[in-house]
């Protein structure tokens, strides 16, 4: 028979593995000596993001990575840690509030992240939050694609443009002919 303090720890790593895979990517940040307040107010625009964040022991953290195969490279040492897992397919939104909320709050410290087995340093992590949102990035990507058939519609319709002038001018002098 297992103590319960086992089965609890037991069950939040077993929780932090169940959300990685089930979000898109994750993030992980220190909020020591972040009052109550402003990190509830992060929390809950994070979780009209898309995201969630969860709080737990490092201890705890850093076994269900390790588990999971990650090494944390020393990120879970030291102050408390969160971890902000993101479930909705636009994770620059989740960096653009961790990120604001990082310029606002010089105590909070965004220390990483994976993303679709990746891992990704703080630095990444507010790079990603200065590239525009999802459906921008999709409308260049659809013009860009979209270019090359639009050049050549557009070259295929000058040579028929040009073909209707060609008759137009032969219709005009011979007109002028019968004339």
């Amino acid at each position: 028979m297992k103590k319960l303090g086992v089965l609890v720890r037991e069950n939040i790593v077993e929780e932090v593995k169940k959300r990685n895979e089930e979000a898109k990517g994750c993030f992980l940040f220190s909020f020591n000596k972040v009052n109550a307040f402003a990190f509830n107010t992060m929390r809950n625009n994070l979780r009209g993001a898309g995201a969630r964040v969860f709080v737990a022991k490092n201890s705890l953290l850093k076994r269900a990575f390790s588990s999971l195969g990650w090494d944390d490279n020393g990120s879970l040492t030291g102050a408390e840690t969160a971890v902000v897992f993101v479930y909705d397919e636009d994770i620059v939104k989740a960096c653009k509030i961790l990120a604001e909320f990082a310029k606002e709050n010089e105590v909070f410290q965004i220390k990483g992240g994976v993303l679709k087995d990746k891992k990704l340093t703080a630095k990444e992590i507010l790079d990603m939050a200065k590239l525009p949102p999802r459906e921008v990035l999709l409308a260049i990507a659809i013009g860009a694609m979209a270019a090359p058939l639009t050049g050549f519609l557009s070259a295929m319709n000058q040579v028929v443009l040009r073909f209707l002038w060609v008759v137009q001018e032969m219709q005009k002098k011979g007109k002028e002919s019968k004339e």
